[in-house]
């Protein structure tokens, strides 16, 4: 099968779901039925996790997972997973009919002996090609592999300067410091509190270790010096365009770090966020407000055995990214021993659901299920997994949530510790429609990770952010997926990039995925010039910016500021202008005055003879 870079990209593509490709079939359900199907050892994925010496030890007992990516850019998505050191990782090469190939010895990235976990694919070097990072715990260290854009990888560890000693259960991508090229943040459980949990992308295929450079310091349990970090998260939780961190952690250690958009964070954390024991993460829109929720899965322990450990949270986005606590009110407390999470649409009726997994070495959590908890659409959830034949037992971690089939509803994945994985196809969601959308970004950020994906139908306007982020030792693809329910049409489907730029549809007919390609930018980076024409100062400001410009000759002089979704905030202001030097500037308010959020915004300057586009960014 031909191999093509992302890159290689033209006008917006439409896939069809009718795509006629002969697919793995099974037995028809009874008509109006949904439920899943363990199609495990069909689709030729079974193996299974775990370790030569046994469960000796806790990171033994914790470590695991599985990245989901389009490797190889045919269309479909692959998986690599971990297997401890029973055997070698595994990469399973998705052959587009119901079928996956391992291929890991002959891709290069089987890692033999090795204690791996929380593998990521993403982009980092943005030649248009997933690469993959591997962590690795007791001895096993960290590996970033390069794709050479052939079906193999090459290890460029050494290279890269990531150097980690510590165990490394998660990882998350994102780019906190809008450099263009997407940056590493790593957890780090059960070690000393420390450096070489964020890794700066230099922009030429090394990182560098930052920790105290972003200010990601005082993250440990209260009144314990030791490193519980666990799911981080890199997403804009407070809408202003830069990315924050959450990260889920064990022993109520869990936090916010806002982007103060200067390349440093400030931790947030306050009394709302309570979890026990945070370990997996799900970022969402639940209740279509525009802005993204938090789900922290935890331990529930029945009837107070052992510990009076009080289950997960949901965490309502207030808007500026702090959070009130709406878990019992949501129904989602009841969650075992939980790992992996996500949200996702799972039954194409436009709200979000959540499913995990759970399980623990003891005998009150060695048989937990994983749940399904679907939304009904008012703010609360019921748990339906035992109903919808989602009958995982026993000691999941990771999971994944897409579209192996791509016949237009969410499967799942699950990986285990210490027993074998298991993909369970959705059969009959897709009854009703949806709507899948592939972002193909301008390089170095190819997927374009980051990016905000807006669909509009029926009275109600979904929102997904793309990430190459966690949801405990395991990724979902960067891919945003619509339940459209019967919905025939979206009046609109937006996409926000992190440039700045926004790609408008209208009309868009359900029941097909998008490939979206990056417009030009026509925005300059962050106190640049464009041309000789505008300099902003200073960049980025907190009270007063000031832009300069020189004149070709005299005239008006129009200035426009827009936020990143392209509204206006200021709006045209025309001033006569003389031949020569002239200045004005913005004290980061609306026409009516108030204060805008910071974050960056968008400036237009319109003039006799020509047109000035840039970005300035406003600081708390």
């Amino acid at each position: 099968m031909a191999i093509s870079p992302r890159t290689a990209r033209g006008t917006l593509q439409i896939i069809p779901w009718f795509a006629s490709v002969p697919f793995l079939v099974a037995a028809a359900s009874p008509a109006g039925a949904w439920n899943f199907t363990n199609v495990t050892n069909q689709a030729q994925l079974d193996y299974g996790h775990g370790y030569l010496e046994g469960m000796t030890s806790e990171p033994r007992m914790i470590a695991g997972g599985v990245a989901a990516g389009d490797y190889d850019n045919d269309g479909f998505v692959d998986l690599y997973t971990v297997r401890g050191n029973v055997g070698p990782n595994l990469l399973f090469r998705n052959l587009g009919n119901g079928f996956f190939d391992e291929v890991g010895a002959a891709a290069g990235v089987a890692l033999a002996g090795t204690r791996g976990s929380g593998p990521v694919f993403a982009d980092y070097d943005g030649d248009g090609w997933l690469d993959l990072f591997v962590g690795g715990i007791a001895g096993t260290a960290p590996t970033l592999f390069r794709n050479l854009g052939n079906g193999t990888f090459q290890n460029v560890t050494a290279a890269s300067g990531i150097s980690v000693q510590k165990d490394t259960f998660s990882a998350c991508f994102g780019d906190y410091d809008r450099d263009g090229d997407l940056d590493l943040v790593l957890s780090h459980w059960g070690n000393a509190q420390g450096p070489g949990h964020f890794w700066r992308n230099n922009g030429d295929g090394t990182f560098t270790e930052s920790n105290l450079a972003v200010g990601f310091v005082n993250y440990g349990a209260p009144d314990n010096l030791l490193d519980y970090t666990f799911t981080p998260n890199l997403s804009d939780i407070n809408n202003d365009g830069w990315p924050d961190l959450v990260m889920a952690a064990d022993f109520r250690s869990s936090n916010i770090f806002l982007n103060d958009g200067d390349g440093t964070f400030t931790k947030t954390t306050n009394a709302v966020i309570t979890d026990e024991n945070g370990m997996g993460s799900a970022l969402g829109d639940y209740d279509h407000d525009g802005d993204l929720d938090w789900f922290v899965s935890s331990i529930w322990e029945p009837g107070s055995l052992l510990w009076g450990i009080t289950g997960n949270r949901l965490y309502r986005n207030l808007g500026d990214g702090s959070f009130e606590d709406v878990t019992s009110a949501s129904g989602v407390r009841v969650g075992h021993w939980g790992w992996g999470s996500s949200f996702a649409d799972l039954n194409n009726d436009m709200h979000l659901d959540i499913a995990h997994v759970n399980g623990w070495y003891h005998p009150t959590f060695s048989a937990d299920p994983a749940l399904v908890y679907l939304s009904n659409g008012d703010g609360t959830f019921t748990e339906q997994a035992g109903a919808l034949s989602f009958g995982y037992l026993g000691q999941g971690r990771g999971i994944v949530c897409f579209d192996f089939d791509r016949d237009g509803d969410l499967d799942v994945f699950v990986s285990s510790n210490g027993e074998k994985h298991a993909l369970y196809r959705n059969d009959g969601a897709n009854a009703s429609n949806y709507v899948g959308v592939d972002l193909l970004g301008e390089s170095p950020n190819t997927e374009g990770v980051g990016s905000r994906v807006y669909v509009t139908a029926g009275g109600i306007t979904q929102m997904r952010e793309i990430r190459a982020g966690s949801n405990f030792e395991s990724q979902d693809p960067t891919e945003a997926h619509f339940g459209m329910a019967s919905v025939t049409t979206a009046s609109e489907l937006r996409v926000v990039w992190p440039s700045g730029a926004t790609t408008v549809l209208h009309d868009v007919p359900v029941n097909q995925r998008l490939s979206i390609a990056e417009p030009a930018v026509t925005a300059a980076p962050l106190a640049a010039v464009l041309g000789g024409g505008v300099r902003t100062s200073p960049n980025p400001f907190r009270d007063v910016a000031r832009f300069e410009l020189s004149l070709p000759a005299a005239g008006d002089v129009r200035l426009t500021i827009y936020d990143v979704a392209g509204r206006v905030v200021r709006s045209s202001t025309t001033h006569a202008a003389v031949h020569g030097p002239y200045a004005t500037e913005w004290t980061g308010r609306t026409d009516a005055g108030v204060p805008v959020p910071h974050g960056v915004y968008l400036y237009e300057f319109v003039t006799p003879a020509d047109r000035h586009t840039g970005k300035v960014t406003r600081l708390r």
